[in-house]
């Protein structure tokens, strides 16, 4: 069963407005490509959420919809649109029909920034969890990365972390290798 909300689900004409604000709010080690990013429209389980303001998208919320779990792996508000509450609407409408446990990955909460987003996260109903993993590097020559996961509504059992992970790195990321 898919997750519905308010939310206008992207159409391909809309991709090169979403991967503007996705390169200016995402550093290169957590985006694909122009062409990686915008395959994966294509994917039956891939759903790009949009938020608009007069006709102009400002927002996007890029989802995976699995059988037992949904993983958000992008999320973002352009510059202008930041502070207002935006972002928390946008996730708290997503979440307010979510019918299975929802994933995400944050990054550890060694800098200012990180532990802000972590916050925002929690204030919104999600746990950080204790088990880190390495995603799989998203464009040649770049490294894995180090990350912390978050859940909503609940903190994951490491049985359920170690099933949404194996997922997530089958069809996600095309490996099955684990970092």
């Amino acid at each position: 069963m898919s997750t519905q909300c308010n939310f206008i689900l992207a159409e391909e004409s809309d991709f090169p407005k979403i991967h503007e604000i996705m390169h200016a709010v995402f550093p290169p080690n957590e985006r694909r490509s122009y062409n990686g990013q915008r395959e994966l429209m294509n994917h039956h389980n891939y759903k790009l959420y949009l938020q608009r303001h007069q006709e102009r998208i400002i927002a996007f919320l890029a989802v995976w919809e699995f059988d037992d779990f949904n993983y958000i792996e992008h999320f973002a508000v352009e510059s202008a649109y930041r502070g207002n509450g935006l972002g928390e609407k946008m996730l708290k409408e997503y979440l307010s029909h979510a019918v299975k446990p929802v994933f995400l990955e944050v990054e550890p909460p060694l800098t200012e920034i990180a532990r802000r987003r972590i916050k925002f996260y929690e204030r919104v109903g999600f746990h950080l969890n204790k088990f880190d993993y390495r995603q799989p590097a998203l464009q040649a020559g770049q490294k894995p990365l180090l990350l912390k996961n978050m859940s909503y509504p609940n903190p994951l059992e490491e049985v359920f972390f170690c099933y949404c992970k194996k997922i997530i790195f089958q069809i996600v990321y095309s490996t099955s290798i684990d970092y």
